[in-house]
């Protein structure tokens, strides 16, 4: 018997990536979050497999503020605005942080 076992990463946060689409007027489906969506979720993967906490990525419905999308939520940690692949890393960084109480 090993003492050893292979258990997944701690699990972090959940986060929340809009991708509603709107037919009149912005929204983040407008504003490319569906390339935010999988390109956070492939790095999510990435990182828990190197150690990192697991953190949840998800698509969501309207998060609101549709002109400043694509809009990100980390769920009870902070929402951010006109999210690109150059953030993901840093989002992903503060969902891992402990949560607020």
């Amino acid at each position: 018997m090993s003492d050893k076992t292979d258990s997944p990463p701690p699990r972090a946060a959940t986060v929340y990536v809009c991708t509603n689409l709107r037919m009149s007027g912005a929204s983040c489906a407008g504003q490319k979050s569906k390339a935010v969506l999988q390109a956070m979720q492939r790095r999510a993967d990435e990182r828990a497999l190197t150690g990192h906490p697991m953190v949840t990525v998800r698509s969501s419905v309207c998060l609101g503020y549709c002109g400043d999308g694509p809009n990100v939520k980390v769920i009870n940690g902070d929402f951010y605005h006109h999210v690109g692949l150059d953030d993901i890393d840093a989002i992903l960084d503060a969902a891992e942080k402990p949560k607020r109480a």
